[in-house]
C-alpha cells in the first residue's frame, strides 16, 4: 500500500495533497483517505465477483459469525486500549506549566479539548473504565450490552474528533458504525423493549458446531491465548509509555514559571537578554518558551548544566544561582562589566484553574 497508494493518488485521481504522509498522529492524512477509497473500490468489486461466483449459497451463517467474531474483539481491543492509556493519565495529561500560560486564544480546537479532558485525573480514570467494558465484546452472550457501551462510547469520540478537529476522525467513525453493525440482528427485540416495553429474549450469535471434541476445546484455547497475548501486550505497552514519559518528558532543572526582571521593555543597559522579554517557562529537559512584553511566544533550545550551574540563553553562557524563595539569578561576566538578570518565580499554584477544587456545597455558581 505504501506504494500503490502514492501511484494510485497521482495517476489515477490526480490528487494535489501530499499523499506521501503515512499514517503518524493523524489517522486522517491523505494517504489514509485515499487507502479507505481503494479498500472500498476493492470491496465492491470483490463484493460482485464472489457473489456470482458463490450465487449459488443460500445464506452465510458461519462466514457471519466469524466476521463478527473479528469485529467484536477488533472493537474491544481498540477500545480497551484507549481505556488503559487513559487509566494512568498519559493519553491527554493534565495542563502543563506552558498550557497555564497559554491564552485561550492561542488554543487549537483539539488543543483546548485535550486541555479540558486532560484537567481532570477522575474524569479520565472513569472514561477509561468505560473504554475497558467493551470487554464484554470477548463474550458471544454478553455481545448486546458490549455493542451498546461501544456505541455510547464511540459516538462521544467521534462528535468530540469532528467538532473538536481531533484527527481520528476515521478510526472513531468506524468504531462506532461496527458497534452499530454487531446490533443490527438485535434492533426488533431492543425497539420492543426500550420503545414498547414488552418482553423480550436477546438471542446469542449461533456458535458454528465442530464434529469432534478436540476442536471445540482447541477453539478456547485460541481464545484464551489470544486474549492472554493481548493483555500482557497491554501491560507492556503502559510500561513502556510510562518509560518514554520520564524519558522525554523530564522536567528541567529549573523547572518553572519565571518573570524577568525588567523584561517589559525597560530603558535598562542589558545586551545578554533582550529587553522585551518578559517571562519564560522552563518545563521540559532541553526546552524553554519565552513570552516577550506583548505577549507573543517564542520556542527556544536552552543548554541547562545543574552541575556546573551554567545556562546557555540567547547565545549567552552564564553562572545561574537558585536563591532560597525559588528566583534565578543570572550573571554574566565581560571584560568591562558583568550583567545580572533576575529569574522571579511564579507559583503555579495560583493559577484559578488548579486553586478551584471539587466542591459539594456552591452557594453560587463559580463561572470565571
Amino acid at each position: 500500500m505504501h506504494e500503490f497508494t502514492p501511484w494510485f493518488a497521482k495517476n489515477v485521481l490526480y490528487y494535489s495533497y501530499d499523499y506521501s504522509i503515512f499514517t503518524n498522529g493523524s489517522g486522517d492524512t491523505s494517504y489514509d483517505w485515499i487507502t479507505l477509497l481503494i479498500l472500498f473500490l476493492w470491496a465492491i468489486i470483490g463484493t460482485i465477483i464472489w457473489s456470482i461466483a458463490d450465487r449459488k449459497r443460500k445464506s452465510y451463517v458461519t462466514c457471519y459469525y466469524w466476521l463478527t467474531t473479528f469485529i467484536r474483539y477488533y472493537i474491544a481491543f481498540m477500545l480497551i486500549n484507549y481505556g488503559m492509556i487513559k487509566l494512568i493519565h498519559a493519553q491527554m495529561p493534565p495542563p502543563g506549566l506552558d498550557r497555564l500560560m497559554q491564552p485561550l486564544g492561542e488554543f487549537s480546537p483539539m488543543g483546548l479539548a485535550w486541555t479540558y479532558f486532560g484537567y481532570s485525573k477522575g474524569y479520565n480514570i472513569f472514561v477509561g473504565i468505560v473504554e475497558i467494558l467493551a470487554g464484554f465484546l470477548l463474550f458471544r452472550k454478553t455481545v448486546v450490552l458490549g455493542a451498546l457501551i461501544t456505541m455510547a462510547v464511540s459516538i462521544n469520540i467521534m462528535t468530540t474528533n469532528y467538532f473538536f478537529d481531533v484527527p481520528v476522525k476515521m478510526v472513531s467513525t468506524a468504531l462506532f458504525l461496527l458497534s452499530i453493525f454487531l446490533l443490527l440482528p438485535h434492533l426488533k427485540p431492543l425497539f420492543n423493549f426500550i420503545i414498547l416495553g414488552k418482553s423480550v429474549r436477546l438471542k446469542s450469535i449461533g456458535k458454528p458446531k465442530f464434529t469432534k471434541p478436540w476442536q471445540n476445546k482447541m477453539l478456547m484455547v485460541i481464545k484464551i491465548t489470544v486474549i492472554g497475548i493481548f493483555v500482557i501486550q497491554q501491560i507492556s505497552s503502559l510500561l513502556n509509555t510510562q518509560k518514554l514519559i520520564d524519558h522525554y518528558a523530564k522536567k528541567s532543572p529549573l523547572y518553572g514559571i519565571y518573570l524577568i526582571e525588567g523584561g517589559n521593555g525597560a530603558n535598562e543597559i542589558r545586551t545578554t537578554i533582550p529587553k522585551d522579554w518578559a517571562s519564560i517557562v522552563f518545563e521540559y529537559e532541553g526546552h524553554a518558551t519565552i513570552r516577550d512584553m506583548y505577549y507573543k511566544k517564542k520556542r527556544i533550545t536552552p543548554a541547562i548544566d545543574s552541575t556546573e550551574n551554567k545556562i546557555s540563553l540567547n547565545n549567552y553562557t552564564f553562572d545561574y544561582s537558585v536563591l532560597e524563595n525559588g528566583d534565578i539569578l543570572l550573571n554574566k561576566t565581560f571584560s568591562d562589566r558583568t550583567e545580572e538578570v533576575k529569574l522571579i518565580r511564579q507559583d503555579p499554584e495560583d493559577f484559578e484553574l488548579l486553586q478551584r477544587k471539587f466542591n459539594w456545597i456552591q452557594e453560587y455558581p463559580y463561572n470565571r
